[in-house]
């Protein structure tokens, strides 16, 4: 049978926002529990990680919701990895209500990293489990690389990320970026999110000082989390119904 892992999760009524639209952290915190979940389980898991000095890091995240769930409704997520590159595994979710009806779909891309070096680490040094990898794909067709704002893009606010935006690995964990995100733009008269994207390319510590660059239209949204060096922490885009 192919690697995967399906779990249970009861959503709370502070993962919605005030109009009963789920959050976007709201969703990369599930996702993200559920894969770190299946890892442990692929012998691939935070300790098993931390005792070879490496850790993973997420490059990319996309979901597509299909159908919003209620408050306090029991969702069935699924994570499924695909066979890895040399330097990068693949992973997919699906998320569904009690009755099968299919809620969410996403797809990821992630690294592995020197804890100590901060550089890429090959997968065939830390991966030596079962190669029963499924190839089914939640989004179809590659998620591209999401490109700059526009010279105009305006900087929103700025931020300094405390202690608990920060996770096991000493940086600021990916669903912050989505709050971040979130906060900063106007509040879209209510429209549903029907889907996200969030590209990863540096990390942010504990207190360093990150500006949230934002360009909006009709359509969505694009933001970009900007460190002082200019450097792109991280971009997002979002498309409203």
């Amino acid at each position: 049978m192919p690697i995967g892992m399906t779990l249970n999760y009861r959503l709370r009524l502070t993962d919605f926002d005030r109009f009963g639209h789920l959050h976007p952290a709201a969703v990369l915190d599930i996702l993200q529990d559920l894969a770190t979940v299946q890892a442990e389980d692929m012998g691939i898991g935070y300790n098993a990680m931390h005792d070879k000095g490496v850790f993973w890091a997420i490059v990319r995240m996309k979901y597509v919701v299909h159908q919003e769930p209620k408050h306090h409704s029991v969702v069935s997520v699924r994570t499924w990895p695909h066979s890895p590159s040399r330097f990068s595994f693949h992973r997919d979710w699906t998320m569904h209500d009690q009755d099968g009806n299919l809620l969410l779909s996403a797809a990821s891309e992630w690294v592995v990293m020197d804890a100590k070096e901060r550089s890429f680490v090959s997968v065939a040094d830390i991966y030596e489990g079962s190669n029963d990898f499924s190839e089914d794909r939640a989004i179809k067709g590659r998620i591209r690389k999401l490109k700059p704002l526009p010279a105009h893009a305006s900087c929103a606010r700025t931020i300094t990320p405390g202690r608990t935006d920060v996770d096991v690995n000493a940086h600021v964990n990916n669903a912050r970026y989505a709050t971040y995100a979130i906060d900063a733009l106007d509040e879209a008269a209510g429209r549903p999110i029907v889907a996200f994207q969030a590209d990863f390319r540096h990390e942010v510590r504990k207190d360093e000082t990150v500006r949230i660059f934002t360009h909006q239209d009709e359509t969505g949204a694009c933001i970009e989390v900007r460190k002082d060096t200019d450097d792109i922490a991280c971009s997002i885009k979002v498309d409203y119904a």
